[in-house]
């Protein structure tokens, strides 16, 4: 899967890199289909965008992450940003919190829409704890498959210090909210958005056109002088 890049419109280079990682059984070019890019510019927000050509096969040969680092690498070309933002939907949310777990990368936080939790036996073993503050302390908490970044959060969660902003989008009629309710236990409520909807591009699409109303993006970067 080719990743797509669309560079921010103006004369100023952006200072700011958004990374969009897709749901399952989506490309790149379904970002651009469903309004995602062309919402980001209407609203005005000054910063390039990474569409990833992360998919089921990464995850499968457990690659994500090397992966997401030379697309990184690969289509930032030497550009310093400032901020590198990272966004996904269903599976590409579960890529992003792998990613951001392990990664060297600096990041300056993670917009989660819809996320999928984790397979049935780590996220029953987390309901049996008595959710992931529990869970963080038993033996079952290990540095395997998702449990590694549930690990993340967990840690960051009952310590109360984060090591970056994380906010949560969620839909009412999510056919994973069981799982999703325990991720959204861990954050600050004020981090978590629920909206009317089902695990689709409709609901996804007012997550995002609200984080981009709302969230941290609207805070614009300022550039460093051109030369004449």
């Amino acid at each position: 899967m080719l990743a797509l890049f669309d560079r921010c419109p103006g004369k100023a280079p952006a200072r700011r890199l958004l990374i969009l990682l897709p749901p399952a059984e989506a490309t790149p070019e379904d970002f651009f289909a469903q309004g995602f890019v062309d919402a980001v510019r209407q609203h005005g927000i000054d910063t390039d965008i990474l569409l990833a050509g992360v998919d089921y096969q990464h995850v499968m040969a457990k690659t994500v992450s090397a992966e997401l680092a030379r697309q990184i690498q690969s289509y930032a070309q030497g550009t310093p940003y400032s901020e590198i933002w990272l966004a996904g939907i269903s599976l590409g949310a579960f890529n992003a919190l792998g990613f951001a777990a392990t990664c060297d990368q600096a990041l300056a936080g993670l917009h989660l829409m819809a996320p999928y939790p984790g397979t049935r036996d780590i996220l029953r073993e987390i309901h049996d704890a008595g959710g992931a503050l529990k869970w963080v302390d038993s033996p079952q908490c290990t540095d395997v498959d998702e449990r590694q970044w549930w690990r993340w959060l967990a840690r960051q969660a009952k310590t109360g210090r984060w090591d970056m902003p994380i906010s949560l989008s969620l839909a009412t009629r999510d056919r994973f909210i069981t799982g999703q309710n325990l991720l959204a236990a861990l954050l600050p409520e004020q981090q978590v958005h629920c909206v009317d909807g089902a695990h689709d591009w409709a609901a996804w699409m007012t997550m995002w056109e609200h984080w981009l109303a709302h969230g941290p993006l609207t805070t614009p970067m300022s550039h460093p002088a051109l030369a004449p």
